[in-house]
């Protein structure tokens, strides 16, 4: 029998259908594929497959070959989000294949749980525990973020090769002092190869999965990247930003050093594919590749519900499970859905309450492009406590949102609360917003009148209400919640919303709607003395 990891707690309903689960032969179990989750920090929808010849982007100015080779020879996600635009919470979903906010202290960023207080966080498990108890030699490498037992604690730590890929102060140093970049990148791409083929090894014949989470794209970086590691020139995002963003040159170098390091992480799948090519493993191996939340620094993407900050690239790759690779899935799709299929396809019963569901049916049917009959054709995404102190009294800005095919619909619970922070927006300090070149010209520019609109969109208070039409309105930049001639769509999305916040038990719709707001889920200030 497998044995059991020391920091599981699965409910006693999930774990009676794991052990069902298991009761496959010896035969079978040698078929199950190998899996690889490539979950880079802070990867918002960018590679070149995304470029869309309707429309300029700043994905015409980025080149990840990799990454697109992993979708023409699987399945490209179009229209992928993440349940929360916030790395704990948006983990912690993905790992437990539920929204966010059913997590406990999973649910929010750097969280005050009171230690003794039941934690709904505590009887979780996750793909990753649960493919271990299946018999799968586990590895996690660099970012967690998450409470250990969800990934397997120490025991499921892998750097044997190094963990310069979990530091991203390090590695930003390194990028930005060093004159030798090939030699530095040579390093970080030799560890991310010997930290895949130690896993390998150590399976022994087992089938292996291994949690790869790079931080090459969050903050801090310096500025001039993207001209020393690809040659990219900023003045390629000329009249490609989007339009909440100001096209100045101090904008475009920072987004412009953004993708360069999202190329490096498309270096690393390429070293991926690479090694599983070399030991024959590519065919008979599930490689994911995501990003947890939208980028980082900039106004209305990380921490914020509009598609700029949970929208995120997904491409599945499994020449074995697949039926015509190739294709493209248009519709909204949430990364809560990963957990369960990755569980199917390695034969493992599926724990009880989970919200996503097994995109199994999507994989294998030859002819789908969509999901409205084989899975949910929605996302919900949400947000709570990201920078404890960014608020008066430390409180969380609380969000919902659910965004179908047409249109984004997003519930702001407290909306006399500051969404990134009380004015005025500084330079650096306690914020919903990185630190960086960004928020630095933005700080600078609070009070200019040429950027009134494009401040009023990124920093002031938002209505209770936001309605946007996708279709006509990829930026959102025109809420129409309070136009009488989409009365109607405003309250049927309005409805659903809620009806599935209920349903799923979501605190911040139970009871007085205030539970986070409250202990244990928030710590008031004067607790922290």
């Amino acid at each position: 029998m497998p044995r059991p990891h020391p920091c599981r707690r699965w409910p006693l309903s999930s774990a009676f259908a794991l052990l069902v689960g298991l009761a496959v032969s010896a035969a079978a179990a040698d078929q199950r594929p190998n899996i690889i989750f490539a979950f880079a920090d802070d990867w918002g929808r960018y590679a070149s497959i995304y470029r869309d010849p309707q429309r300029p982007t700043v994905n015409d100015a980025i080149a990840t070959p990799h990454f697109d080779a992993l979708a023409r020879g699987g399945i490209l996600f179009n229209d992928a989000h993440c349940s929360a635009p916030s790395c704990t919470p948006s983990r912690g979903a993905v790992l437990t294949g539920r929204h966010f906010y059913r997590n406990g202290s999973a649910s929010q960023l750097h969280h005050p749980w009171p230690a003794g207080t039941p934690d709904p966080a505590g009887k979780l498990g996750s793909f990753l525990t649960a493919l271990d108890a299946a018999g799968y030699r586990v590895g996690v490498s660099y970012k967690t973020h998450v409470p250990p037992h969800l990934y397997g604690g120490r025991p499921a730590i892998h750097e044997p090769a190094g963990s310069l890929g979990g530091a991203y102060h390090r590695v930003a140093k390194m990028l930005g002092d060093t004159t030798d970049l090939a030699a530095t990148r040579d390093q970080i791409l030799r560890e991310v190869r010997g930290n895949l083929a130690a896993l390998i090894d150590g399976a022994e014949g087992r089938p292996f999965c291994w949690w790869y989470s790079p931080v090459l794209c969050h903050r801090i970086w310096p500025s001039g990247l993207a001209q020393k590691l690809h040659a990219l020139d900023p003045e390629k995002l000329r009249g490609r930003l989007p339009a909440f963003l100001p096209d100045t040159p101090e904008i475009r170098q920072d987004f412009a050093d953004y993708l360069a390091l999202c190329m490096e992480f498309d270096l690393s799948l390429g070293v991926i594919r690479d090694e599983l090519a070399r030991r024959g493993l590519l065919k008979s191996t599930v490689i994911v590749a995501s990003g947890d939340h939208g980028a980082p620094g900039f106004p209305r993407g990380k921490c914020n519900l509009y598609d700029f900050g949970t929208q995120v690239p997904l491409a599945l790759h499994w020449p074995a499970g697949i039926a015509t690779p190739g294709r493209r899935i248009d519709n909204p799709i949430s990364l809560i859905h990963l957990a369960p299929t990755l569980l199917a396809a390695a034969g493992v019963s599926l724990p009880a309450g989970l919200d996503g569901v097994s995109l199994l049916p999507v994989l294998r049917d030859p002819a789908a492009r969509g999901m409205s009959s084989l899975a949910p054709d929605y996302a919900i995404t949400g947000r709570e406590l990201h920078v404890r102190t960014a608020r008066a009294d430390d409180l969380p800005y609380p969000s919902r949102a659910l965004r179908d095919g047409r249109f984004l619909y997003i519930r702001n619970f407290k909306p006399d609360r500051w969404p990134v922070g009380t004015p005025p927006l500084r330079a650096t300090g306690p914020c919903d917003l990185d630190d960086g070149p960004s928020r630095i010209f933005f700080a600078g520019k609070y009070s200019d009148p040429d950027l009134a609109r494009i401040i009023e969109l990124g920093f002031d208070r938002r209505p209770a209400e936001e309605l946007y039409d996708v279709r006509a309105d990829p930026d959102q930049m025109k809420n129409l919640a309070a136009d009488p001639a989409w009365a109607g769509e405003r309250e049927q999305l309005s409805r659903r919303l809620m009806a599935i916040l209920t349903e799923t038990a979501d605190p911040r719709v139970a009871g007085a709607g205030d539970a986070f707001d409250r202990p244990p889920y928030h710590r008031p200030p004067a607790a922290k003395r």
